[in-house]
C-alpha cells in the first residue's frame, strides 16, 4: 500500500474513533461514571438519615463497577441557594433525591422528562398507586417515579373524645363526615376553665382550656380544594388570579370562623402562649384533633404522651367530595446533569421494592408501590397496635393529585409567601375582614402573575 493511500486510511481511521468517542457512553470509557445524589430538597439531612443514605451509596458501589454514587447533603434553610450555586457554577447534581412537588415547582424548568427512560425500559408503572403517578406529570412531563406519598388523616385523642361522650369520627371514608359535623363535634370538645363547652349559651371563650380542633397543618393551599376550589388559585392558563373565591375565600372564612365564631381552634396568639415548644398543638393533650400528613409521624411518640391517639378520615367539604392533602418523594434528574442515563440507571436501582421499602423507612413516607402497602401498615402498627394505620393508605385515593397543592405556579415562592401572610392575617387576628384580606392577596398575585407574564411573553 502506498504512502497516500495508507494515510488516507489512518485519517478515516482516526474520523472513526472520534466519532466513536463522542458518540459513546461515558460508561466505561475512563472507569466508572460518578453520579452525584443531592439531598436537601426533602428529608434526609439529619445525622441518622445521611449514615444510612452513605451506607447505601457504599452497598451500592460495591456491587456496581461502571457506576459509582455519593450522595451531597444541604439542609432545607439552604437547599435553594446551595443548587442554585451548583447550577451556576456547572456543577450541577446528577439526581436530586428525595425530592416533593414544592421542590419540583421551585426550579420547574431545570427537569428534565423521564418519560422516554419509561418508555424505552417499558417500566411498569401499574406497580404503583395511580395518584401518585398523577402528581409527577406536569404539562405532559414526568418528573420521576413515586417513591412515597404523605397523605393527611385526622387524628383525634380518644381520651378527650370519650370524656365528653362524643363519638370518634369515621375510620371509612363516609361523605356524611363532613366539616360541618366535624365543627359540631368540635363544639362539644371544646371546653372553658369552669367546664362548659363552645355549644354552651354559658361557654367563655376568654378562658379556653381545651381546643377541639387544631386546624390544618399544611400551608394554605391544601384549603380550597375542600370547598371545590382549584388550590393554585388562578385560571388553567396562570393568568389570572382567584384568590377572592373559588374555595379561596371560603376557606380563609372557615379558618376564622373555626377561631372568632365556632371557638374550636387555637389562634396563632393562643399556639405561641399555650403551646410552646410543640410542633403540633396535638401534642399538649389539649387539642381533640387536626389534620395534618403522614410525614408528622416523627412527632407520633409525643401523641402518644399526651394520651390515647388514632386516625379517621378527613372531613368532606360542603359539596360533600373529601380531599386529602399530599404532600410525595420522588427523584429528579437536572437538565445540567453530565450522566442523565446513567443517573436514570441509578434511579431505578432505588426504586427496587427492598431499596424503596428501605428508602421510605428513613424518610418516613408511604410506599408508593401498592405491594409494600402491608408491611408499611404492619410495621406501624408494631409500634402503634391500637392505631387504623389503614386509613392512611386509603387516603391516597382521596388525594389532591392534579392538581397538587404544592404544584408549580408563576412566581412560585411569590404567590406561596403571599397566601401564608393573608393566612397568618386571619390567625393572628390582625384582621377581621376576611374580604378584604382575600382581596389584598388577590391584587398581590395578580401584579405577581402580571410581572411574571411580562418577562415570558
Amino acid at each position: 500500500m502506498d504512502r497516500k493511500r495508507l494515510y488516507q486510511v489512518f485519517a478515516l481511521f482516526m474520523a472513526c474513533l472520534m466519532l466513536f468517542t463522542a458518540c459513546a457512553p461515558k460508561t466505561g470509557v475512563n472507569g466508572p461514571v460518578d453520579i452525584t445524589i443531592f439531598v436537601g430538597f426533602g428529608a434526609g439531612s439529619d445525622p441518622d438519615s445521611m449514615a444510612a443514605l452513605n451506607t447505601i451509596a457504599e452497598e451500592y458501589n460495591a456491587s456496581h463497577t461502571d457506576i459509582q454514587i455519593e450522595f451531597m447533603f444541604s439542609t432545607w434553610e439552604e437547599h435553594t441557594s446551595k443548587f442554585t450555586t451548583l447550577l451556576a457554577g456547572n456543577l450541577a447534581p446528577d439526581l436530586a433525591f428525595p425530592i416533593g412537588i414544592q421542590g419540583i415547582a421551585e426550579f420547574y424548568d431545570e427537569w428534565i422528562d423521564v418519560g422516554p427512560y419509561i418508555q424505552s425500559d417499558n417500566y411498569d408503572t401499574s406497580a404503583f398507586y395511580g395518584p401518585s403517578l398523577q402528581l409527577l406529570k406536569f404539562n405532559n412531563k414526568t418528573i420521576g417515579l413515586p417513591l412515597g406519598v404523605y397523605p393527611s388523616v385526622t387524628f383525634f385523642n380518644e381520651d378527650l373524645f370519650d370524656s365528653a361522650n362524643v363519638p370518634y369520627p369515621t375510620q371509612q371514608y363516609d361523605p356524611t363526615w363532613t366539616l360541618q359535623r366535624m365543627v359540631e363535634a368540635a363544639q362539644h370538645l371544646t371546653l372553658d376553665e369552669n367546664g362548659n363547652d363552645a355549644a354552651n349559651l354559658n361557654f367563655d371563650p376568654t378562658k379556653i382550656v381545651q381546643w377541639g380542633w387544631g386546624g390544618w397543618c399544611g400551608p394554605f393551599r391544601t384549603v380550597p380544594g375542600k370547598f371545590g376550589g382549584n388550590p393554585l388559585g388562578m385560571s388553567d392558563d396562570f393568568k389570572t388570579a382567584n384568590m377572592n373565591t373559588d374555595g379561596y375565600l371560603e376557606g380563609m372564612q372557615f379558618l376564622y370562623d373555626s377561631i372568632y365564631t365556632w371557638h374550636i381552634r387555637p389562634s396563632s396568639v393562643d399556639e405561641g402562649s399555650t403551646f410552646t415548644g410543640m410542633d403540633f398543638t396535638f401534642e399538649s393533650g389539649k387539642v381533640a384533633m387536626f389534620e395534618c400528613f403522614s410525614w408528622a409521624s416523627y412527632a407520633f411518640p409525643n401523641f402518644t404522651t399526651a394520651g390515647n391517639w388514632n386516625v379517621a378520615t378527613v372531613a368532606a367539604g360542603p359539596n360533600f367530595s373529601a380531599v386529602s392533602p399530599v404532600n410525595a418523594d420522588t427523584f429528579a434528574i437536572p437538565a445540567h446533569s453530565q450522566h442523565p442515563d446513567q443517573a436514570w440507571e441509578v434511579a431505578k436501582w432505588l426504586m427496587e421494592p427492598p431499596m424503596q421499602s428501605r428508602l421510605c423507612s428513613i424518610f418516613g413516607c408511604i410506599p408508593s408501590r401498592k405491594t409494600l402497602a402491608g408491611s408499611w401498615v404492619d410495621s406501624m402498627k408494631s409500634e402503634y397496635p391500637n392505631v387504623d394505620f389503614q386509613v392512611f393508605i386509603d387516603s391516597i385515593y382521596w388525594m389532591d393529585a392534579s392538581p397538587n397543592n404544592e404544584s408549580w405556579v408563576p412566581n412560585y415562592s411569590k404567590v406561596w409567601d403571599a397566601t401564608e401572610n393573608a393566612m397568618s392575617r386571619i390567625l393572628s387576628g390582625e384582621s377581621n375582614d376576611v374580604q378584604q384580606v382575600m382581596n389584598d392577596l388577590q391584587a398581590q398575585v395578580q401584579g405577581y402573575l402580571d410581572e411574571y407574564w411580562a418577562a415570558h411573553p
